[in-house]
Formats: structure tokens, sequence, C-alpha cells
């Protein structure tokens, strides 16, 4: 059974499926049976409705007469506050008030509130202290409340001028107040006193109890800043130097004989533990940070007990995490299930290390046990996860979409939902789950940035950019926001202001490697490789437990053609990072750039063992047999991961690019969308279609096809492509001057080959040498024939020309086609 209760109406209304019954305070014993439409009018006014999930009638009773007590106990109060009630009424308010607080529950209630705004005008303190003079606990509490007004006063105003950007809007910050209230959160700073031990307390205390609302810690720092108490801190740097147990440094627990250690001392020295040992983390030295982290279980164990203790290790275990250290973090769960082993939130984190290091059933075991051990959003949403992470996307938004229907204010459901049907490139449905989450959770920024990221995902690359000035406007303290509003700009090829944007946030989160990679790769897309290699370089050294720039130094090798040391590079970060699959895929990539295309095809077949459900070991497999010339194989390949991700359509165009360089056009024609291509990969499928056009010698709507795709295809990466399929087509139409305009500014090989041909062509030889001369001994081997066709005829070097034109421009045709898909 379920009820809903409220002091202020006196009445509780139990709900037996269609039906409802209410119980008043003054009776408890009666049911009176009433329709469930009737509820709101009997709660009308009620601000204090709180809902009981499969109570007993028993356990009902007991919360209704509470909720009635407090509210009497409030009301009470008030009346002794009010200079206009008579004396007799506020006497008689402080004999029934005296017999209430005696109850401590009670007390709590009403300190919590009468501290959460000043006095009001019509009050007068002084009066009711007077009055209440013999009444304990009601006139101590009285003249601690007059003392503080002051104070009141002032977290009061600073409260009321938290911008509404924190929380939403005004009803989401209304009752974000109300949670503050209900905490005690105000009673609590204001009697710290801004004594720095017991404001760093309090200020624990709310962040802890607060926790679960949207945005809170950022709402409640800005709160609380400008009462922040100034004392000499020793830096985190100092602490981790310090040996251990070393006099006068971190304690060790022990102290004199007949002291005794307090609840804020306790507090400062396990804070100070736990930053030396993140320090530690930091530096790499583990073996250092083991020794403190045993030292801090004998300390906290000592003064604060396994709760607090296993704690400490969960918000150790997620600094592992952020390290990538997924065995430590791993590590330090367990130890936390060891000392606390009824803790269901341990073993969430043991759950989420597992799922870091990829024991899926492990995880998944973990992940349940966390959910009955008072876990169970955490736990439920966890096991998603796994589903996710596992391919398996359509369980997994099942699983989602199960969670919002029972844990809807969980912000994190909404957006695993949102990120599913995004994997799933459900894009329009994508669109709109991040947009109910953002009216759900409008001081989230992770839904505002998923939604910008999906309409860049759909080509509307203006809505995009406008969406991450949003996010910037109203998150201006999160880096990922602006790093997706560079990347914008980068896609629409305005590198120059993305290499600006990038630019200024690493200024203004310099802790942050998100922007430190994204300027790397705008001097990538530049062919700047030397510039993107030093910001990948210092990135690792600054960042060296994130994964990212490792793998970004490694691909910024690959394309200088320094692939030893490419190789040598991934072999490092696979070292480091031995679960993540993208070190492992990109190493088998820079196998197949050095021509190693066995070797590159076993290790594609290895990262498939290992990591069966990521995606791109297989696409990387099936995108090198298409290399191999295994093309029969590859369309295999390709159906297999088509059936395992059916709204994926990068594949089904890869697909269709390979059927149609076998000349297959028809079957490559059904596997191509029909409408206007606003993806990237829709971008990718025109032009396969205009390809195909080429292919079939319809010539003219060939060009008109792909100049309108060079024209309007918003993503810059991809209108390369088009360029290529350009110079092939003006060439075949002897229409060589206008193909120039077509080659662009890259130097990969098959564009140069295309530039021999062109200069040829047009008897600019010493431009067509140019070309020949840059990768004459870095050609890889699948072009060689066609590099060499063109040399010959174009006199190049010496031999004769080996095929007939129409050899030359099939080939042409084929390499245009599979480069892009």
């Amino acid at each position: 059974m379920d009820a809903l209760i409220s002091g202020q109406a006196g009445i509780a209304i139990l709900l037996h499926g269609n039906t409802a019954s209410v119980v008043e305070a003054g009776r408890p014993e009666i049911e009176f049976s009433r329709h469930q439409g009737s509820i709101p009018y009997l709660f009308a006014g009620a601000s204090d409705v709180i809902e009981l999930k499969s109570v007993t009638r028993a356990k009902t009773a007991e919360q209704l007469k509470l909720a009635s007590s407090r509210d009497q106990a409030l009301h009470l109060a008030l009346i002794l506050l009010d200079k206009d009630e008579t004396e007799e009424t506020r006497g008689l308010a402080v004999e029934s008030l005296g017999e209430l607080l005696a109850e401590r529950d009670i007390f709590d209630f009403i300190a919590s509130r009468l501290y959460s705004a000043p006095a009001p005008p019509n009050s007068s303190l002084k009066d009711a202290q007077h009055m209440a003079r013999e009444a304990e606990p009601l006139s101590g509490f009285l003249d601690r409340l007059e003392r503080d007004q002051a104070q009141i006063r002032l977290y009061r105003q600073a409260w009321d001028n938290l911008p509404l950007e924190f929380f939403g809007s005004l009803a989401s910050k209304m009752k974000f107040e109300h949670c503050v209230v209900d905490s005690g959160a105000f009673r609590r700073l204001v009697e710290a006193q801004g004594e720095p031990e017991r404001f760093g307390l309090a200020r624990f205390q709310c962040l802890s109890d607060l926790k679960n609302l949207p945005n809170s810690r950022a709402a409640l720092d800005a709160w609380l800043r400008p009462f922040q108490p100034s004392k000499p801190k020793r830096t985190v740097s100092d602490l981790a130097e310090e040996p251990v147990n070393a006099p006068g440094k971190i304690s060790d627990g022990r102290r004199p004989s007949g002291s005794r250690v307090s609840a804020r001392e306790a507090f400062e020295n396990v804070s100070k533990q736990k930053e030396a040992i993140v320090a530690l983390f930091g530096k790499g030295e583990l073996h250092r940070a083991r020794t403190y982290i045993d030292q801090l279980v004998e300390t906290q164990m000592k003064v604060g007990g396994p709760k607090y203790l296993s704690m400490s290790l969960c918000d150790l275990a997620q600094k592992a995490k952020m390290i990538f250290d997924h065995s430590l973090q791993l590590e330090l769960a367990r130890r936390a299930v060891e000392v606390e082993p009824d803790d269901g939130w341990a073993h969430g984190q043991v759950a989420d290390a597992y799922f870091c290091l990829g024991q899926f059933d492990n995880a998944w075991q973990a992940f349940d046990t966390a959910g009955k051990m008072g876990e169970p959003a955490f736990g439920r949403s966890g096991q998603a996860r796994i589903l996710r992470a596992q391919g398996n996307l359509k369980g997994a938004l099942a699983a989602y979409e199960q969670l919002i229907g029972e844990f809807p204010e969980e912000v994190v459901v909404w957006n695993g939902r949102a990120e599913v049907l995004r994997e799933m490139w459900r894009l329009n449905e994508a669109l709109v789950a991040y947009e109910e989450a953002i009216e759900r959770f409008p001081a989230e920024v992770v839904p505002r940035c998923g939604r910008a990221a999906v309409l860049k995902d759909l080509g509307r690359l203006n809505e995009a950019l406008m969406a991450y000035e949003q996010a910037i406007d109203e998150f201006g303290d999160d880096a990922v926001p602006y790093a997706g509003r560079a990347d914008v700009l980068k896609e629409m090829g305005l590198l120059d202001d993305s290499e600006k944007e990038y630019t200024d946030a690493i200024g203004k989160f310099p802790k942050e490697p998100v922007p430190r990679c994204g300027i790397a790769e705008v001097f990538r897309e530049r062919g700047q490789f030397g510039v993107a290699l030093k910001y990948y370089e210092e990135t690792t050294r600054l960042f060296p437990f994130n994964p990212v720039p490792w793998s970004g130094r490694a691909e910024v090798l690959k394309e200088m053609g320094q692939l030893d040391e490419a190789l040598a590079g991934y072999n490092e970060a696979i070292e480091k990072f031995p679960f993540d699959p993208r070190m492992h895929n990109g190493k088998a990539s820079v196998l197949k750039k050095m021509a190693r295309l066995e070797e590159a095809l076993q290790a594609y077949e290895q990262n498939t063992t290992r990591f069966p459900y990521d995606i791109y070991a297989r696409s990387g497999r099936a995108d090198l047999l298409k290399e191999l010339g295994y093309l029969k194989e590859a369309v295999d390949a390709y159906d297999i991961l088509m059936e395992r991700n059916p709204n994926k359509e990068g594949l089904q165009y890869s697909k269709a690019a390979i059927l149609a360089a076998l000349g297959r056009y028809e079957e490559a024609s059904r596997l191509l969308p029909s409408g206007e291509p606003r993806t990237h990969d829709e971008w990718v499928a025109y032009h396969i279609q205009g390809m195909i056009l080429l292919k079939t010698n319809k010539l003219d709507l060939a060009i008109a096809h792909l100049q309108r795709g060079l024209r309007l295809n918003p993503f810059a990466r991809g209108r390369r492509y088009f360029e290529n399929a350009l110079a092939v087509a003006t060439v075949r139409r002897k229409r060589a001057h206008e193909a120039v305009n077509f080659l662009g500014k890259d130097q990969e090989p098959l564009t140069d080959v295309l530039r021999m041909h062109v200069f040829g062509e047009l008897s600019r030889f010493e431009d067509a040498h140019e070309a020949y001369h840059r990768i004459k001994s870095v050609c890889p081997p699948k072009l060689v024939p066609l590099r060499d066709e063109v040399a010959a005829r174009y006199r190049l070097q010496q031999a004769a020309p080996a095929y007939q034109p129409e050899w030359l421009f099939e080939e042409e045709c084929r390499f245009v086609l599979l480069e892009a898909a």
C-alpha cells in the first residue's frame, strides 16, 4: 500500500489500486472512502505532502501523527513570535510548545524552519524570550535564534540572490529550497559561526544531504562562497611530500592518553590524508599512495568507524577511475565492501570498476547487489550501461525506458535513453529524448550538450553552434560546451575560429585535457602535423592517465608517415591502457598503413575476440578486407555488422560502396537513402550515388550531382571526397582545366595520383613530377599499379603504359569510391 501524508491538511490518503481512503490525524482508527479524483482537493493549499511507498497502515498512522505534530508546533511557534497576538494566547503557545519540543524530531523541524529566514517584521523575539524564560529547551533556543538573526539574514539574502540559471526555473529553485530547509542546512551553517572547521563540516554535510538534487554542487558552492572562512592552508603537493607518520604532519590516529578525537579534528585529518593520496595518484606514485591508504584505514576505523571509512574508500576509487587505473579502482572499492558489507553504494563502486575493466558478468552481479542493498536506481541503470556496452542497444533502450517510469527524478536514466538512441542512429528520436531531459532537468549540462551533439550529427551545424553557445551562457564553468562549440566550428571548416575557441578554452580550463586535444585536431586538419604533435605530447605529459592524447599522438605520427614511431606510440598506449579498444584498433590501423596487411587483419581479428562488442574492431576488419581486395568477404563482414547494428547507417553505405565497386549498382542503390542528406553518413551515401552515375557514364548528371554535394555538404572532412570525384569526372569529360579546381590542398596519396593525371593532361609536367616525387617512395602498395600507369602515360618514369584508358578511369573511380566509404 502507498500513502500520501500532509501535516498541514491533517490527513493521510491510503491508496489501494484505483480506490483511496482518508485517515484524519485526530481519528487515525477511522477510514473514509474517497475517489482518487478528489485527492487534489483534499490537499488543496498544503505544501508539505509526502509520499510513502509500500507502507503499512500502522506506519502511516505514525508518520501522520508526527507530521501533524510538526505542523502544530510550527503554528504555535509563529503565534508565540507574533507581537499582535494576545499575551494569553502566546502563553498557551509556550505551554504547548514545551511539550512538543521535548521530542527531538519536532525540535529540529522547528529550528530548521526558523533559521531559514529572519524573523518577520510583526514578530518580537524579545517578548517571546521573556515569556518562555522558564521553559526549556524553548528558552535557550529563542536566545540563540535572537543572537543569530544577522547571520540568518545574510545567508537568506545570499540564497535569494542566486540566479535561476543554477536551477532552470523559479519552480525548480523553490523545490530545491524546500530540500535545503528540510535538511537543516540554514541552521547548521549559521550555527557554525564562521569557524573554519565547523563551517567545513557543515558544508560537507550540505553537499552530502543534497547530492542527488540537479546541479547541487554548483548551486551550493555559489551560495556558500561568500561565507568561506579564510585560514592558512598547506598545499596538496606539500601534503603529498610529507613522510608517513612524520611528527606534526598527517596523523596516524594515535593520540596522547586521555585525549579524545573531536568530530571536526577527525574530518580535517581524513581530508588531509585523502588530499595527499589523490596527489600521489596524480604523480603515479601508487606504492606510496597505498601506504597512505593503509594509514587512512587505520585512522578512520578508530575515529569514524566502517561507515565513513567505506565512503572514503569509495571516493578514492572514483579518483582512481579519473586517472584510468581501473585495477586500483577495483581494489579500493573491494576494500570499501570489506569494511561495510551492507553498503549498497560500495557494491555499486565495485560494479563500476568491473564495468571499466570490461568484466561485464562480474559487473552485472555487483550492480544487482547494489540495487538490493538500497541503491536500486544506480544498480539498475548500471545494468543498462552493460547492455549498451555489449552492443545490445535494443535491450538497453528497453531498460532505460522502464527505469524512467520507476525513477523519473534520476537524470542519468533520461540521459542514458537519449545516448542509446543516438548510438542506434535514431537521431531524430535522440533529439526529442534530450529535449525531454532538458525540460525535466533544466539545470543539468549533460542533456544540453547531448542535444547539441545530435544536431551536429544531423548536419544542422548552425543549430548545434547555437545550442553550445546557450549551454556556455548557462553553464560557464563547464569545459564541455566550450569544446563542443570549437568542434562544430572545425566541422564547418572554420579552422581559425575553432583554434581561437580552443585557445580560449585552454586558458579558461587549464586542468582539462579536452580543449588541448581539440586544438591538436585543428592543426591536424590543417596538415600542420608538427604543431599537432607538440600539443598532443604536451597533453600526454600534463595528463598522463588520459588515453585520448596518447591515441591522438600516435594518429598524427601515422599521418606524418612516421609509421615506426606511430606503432611504438600505440604499443606504449596499449601498455598504459590495456582495456581501451581504441589503442588496439589504432595499432591495427598503423599495421595496415605499413602495408603489413596480414598482420593488421590478424590484429583486428584478435580485437574482435578481445572486445566482442566493439563495433570499430569489426568495421576495421571489414574495411581491411576491402583494402585487401577480398570484396566478397568484406560484404559478408558488413552483413554481420548490419545485422547486429541495424540502425547504423554508415555500415550499409560501406557495403553499398563495395557493391558499386563490383558493378552491382542496383543492389547498391537499394541500400542508399532517397531523401536530402543531413548526417555525415548520409553525405557519404550521396557521394556513392554520384559515383554510381559516374561509373555508368552518366557524366553530366554525375558532375551536377557531385558539384551539388561539394557545395552543400556542411562537413569539411567529407568535401575532399567530392573534390576527388569531380577531378575524375571532369578529366573523363575532357575538361582537365576545370579538374585543377577540385584538387584541393591535401597531400593524400590518392589525391597526388589524381594530380599527376590532371597535370599530365594539361602538359604541366613540372607539377606532375612534384606530385609523383611526393609519393614515389611512400605510396601504399594497393595504389602502386595506378600510380605507375599514370606515370608511364605522361612519361614521369621510364616505362610504357600497360593498360587502356578505360582501365585507368575504372581504377580511379574504384579508389575514390572505396576511400570515401
